[in-house]
C-alpha cells in the first residue's frame, strides 16, 4: 500500500495515495457557513468547485497548532466524494507492505477516523493510517455524489504518467517533459531583448525567457545554466541552477518530489505561446520537433535493480547474482580471493530485508556489491538514454507503462 505522508501539527499521518487528488497552498481565508458543531473549518476552490475542508484539530487532540509556509490543504476522494484536509506539512510517498499495517482498535466506533498504524520504512515514524470513508462520514461534509458537469475528472490512472527533467530554478523547482528539454548548457553571454534576453545557441538565436514569465515566483538570483527547450521547431533558454533528476508524475499544476518538495510542471505549448520571440529561433535549418522519448538507443542490456532507489547498470559488468544469505561483511570470498563489499542499500534498512548481491567486474578485479532486488532487465535497443546534467538516464515506454532509470557504473567499486 502506497501512503502519503503527512503531519497535521505533532501527528504523523499516513494517507492512502490514491485517495489525495491533489495538494493546495492554504489560502488566506477560508469562508465557510456558520455552524454550531462539527470539525469543518470552511471551503476550498478546486477545479471551479467549492469543496468543505475539515480541521481534525477541532475534532482531536493533535498537539500546538503549526500553520506556517508548508501548510497545505489536501484535496482527498472517497468514490465521487471529495472533501479537503489541513495539513501542517506534505513528506513524501512510501510504500508499506499489508502485513505492516497494524489495526489497534476494533470496535468500529463510527466517531473515530483512526484505527490502525503503520512505521514509515523512508523516516521511521509510526503514522495514524486514515480513514478517508469514515472522515467524510463523520465530518458529514463533502463536494460530489452523482457526478455532474462540473465533477472534477477522478484521478488519473499510473499509465498517465509522464517523464520529466526536475531542474532547480532556485526559489522552485521545475518540471519539464523529458522529450521538451534540449540540452542544459552554462550561462552564455547575452544580450538583453525586452525582459529577455537572446544568446546563440548551435547557430540559431536563442531568446531565453525572464524566470517570472515560467512562474511569477521565480527570480533571476543565482541562475548559472540555461535549460533549452524545443517545441514545434521553435526553441527558448530558461535560466536555472542545476539540474536534479527525472521522475515520472501525472500531470497537475504542482506535484510533490520524492523527498516532498514542490515541483511545478511546466506547460510548454502555453509558454512558448505566451512567448513569440521564440520564433528568432526559426531559420533553414531550424530542428524538428524533439518527439517525446527520442534519445539514443541502448548499445547493451542494463539491469535494473533497486537499491537506495532504482538504478539501472550495465549487464556486460556483471558476473553473477546471488542470493544475500548473511550479513555482509567488509569482504567475501570469491574463488581463490577476497572481493570487496559495498552495500548499496539505503541506510538504516531493516537487517532482515531481502537482498541479492551483485558479482561485478572490471578487468581482472572483482566487487559484491549488495542491492535489496533485482528488478528487471532491460533489453539492448529496450530503452532510450538521456543524458541529463552530469548524469545519464534510460527510460523505457511498453505502451502501457513509462518509467526512467538512473544508469550508474558499479565497476568503480572494483
Amino acid at each position: 500500500m502506497q501512503l502519503a505522508e503527512v503531519r497535521i501539527d505533532a501527528v504523523d499521518v499516513g494517507i492512502a495515495a490514491a485517495s489525495v487528488a491533489q495538494a493546495l497552498p492554504l489560502p488566506d481565508a477560508l469562508a465557510a457557513p456558520p455552524r454550531r458543531t462539527g470539525a469543518l473549518a470552511g471551503v476550498v476552490d478546486h477545479g471551479g468547485v467549492l469543496v468543505p475542508v475539515v480541521d481534525l484539530a477541532r475534532w482531536v487532540g493533535t498537539g500546538e497548532r503549526q500553520d506556517g509556509p508548508h501548510t497545505r490543504i489536501l484535496i482527498l476522494r472517497d468514490g465521487a466524494r471529495m472533501l479537503g484536509l489541513r495539513v501542517s506539512a506534505v513528506g513524501g510517498l512510501v510504500d508499506v507492505a499489508p502485513d505492516r499495517i497494524t489495526r489497534l482498535h476494533h470496535d468500529d466506533d463510527a466517531d473515530e477516523v483512526f484505527h490502525s498504524v503503520a512505521r514509515s520504512p523512508e523516516t521511521g515514524r509510526v503514522l495514524s493510517v486514515l480513514d478517508v470513508g469514515r472522515l467524510a462520514a463523520l465530518a458529514c461534509a463533502w463536494h460530489g455524489g452523482a457526478p455532474t458537469v462540473t465533477e472534477a475528472p477522478p484521478p488519473p490512472a499510473a499509465r498517465d504518467r509522464h517523464t520529466y527533467a526536475v531542474l532547480d530554478a532556485g526559489t522552485l523547482r521545475l518540471g519539464v517533459p523529458a522529450g521538451v528539454l534540449a540540452e542544459v548548457i552554462a550561462m552564455p553571454s547575452r544580450t538583453a531583448i525586452g525582459d529577455g534576453a537572446w544568446c546563440t545557441w548551435r547557430g540559431r538565436h536563442l531568446a531565453i525567457v525572464p524566470p517570472a514569465a515560467v512562474d511569477l515566483a521565480l527570480t533571476d538570483d543565482g541562475a548559472g545554466l540555461l535549460a533549452v527547450l524545443e517545441h514545434d521547431g521553435l526553441a527558448l533558454g530558461v535560466p536555472v541552477r542545476a539540474t536534479l533528476h527525472l521522475a515520472d508524475f501525472v500531470p497537475a499544476a504542482t506535484v510533490y518530489d520524492d523527498d516532498g518538495a514542490e515541483v511545478r510542471l511546466v506547460d510548454v505549448a502555453a509558454l512558448f505561446a505566451r512567448r513569440p520571440e521564440a520564433g528568432l529561433s526559426r531559420s533553414a535549418h531550424a530542428a524538428a520537433p524533439t518527439p517525446a522519448g527520442a534519445g539514443k538507443p541502448n548499445d547493451a542490456a542494463y539491469v535494473v535493480f533497486d537499491a537506495d532507489g532504482l538504478a539501472a547498470t550495465p549487464l556486460d559488468a556483471l558476473e553473477r547474482v546471488l542470493p544475500l544469505l548473511d550479513t555482509p561483511g567488509a569482504t567475501m570470498r570469491w574463488g581463490d580471493a577476497a572481493i570487496p563489499v559495498v552495500d548499496l542499500r539505503r541506510p538504516g534498512h531493516a537487517p532482515a530485508e531481502e537482498g541479492q548481491v551483485l558479482i561485478v567486474r572490471a578487468g581482472e578485479r572483482r566487487a559484491a556489491c549488495v542491492v535489496a532486488r533485482v528488478h528487471v532487465m532491460i533489453p539492448a535497443g529496450g530503452g532510450q538514454i538521456y543524458r541529463l546534467g552530469a548524469g545519464a538516464f534510460i527510460a523505457t515506454d511498453d505502451g502501457r507503462e513509462r518509467a526512467s532509470y538512473r544508469t550508474v557504473d558499479l565497476t568503480t567499486y572494483c
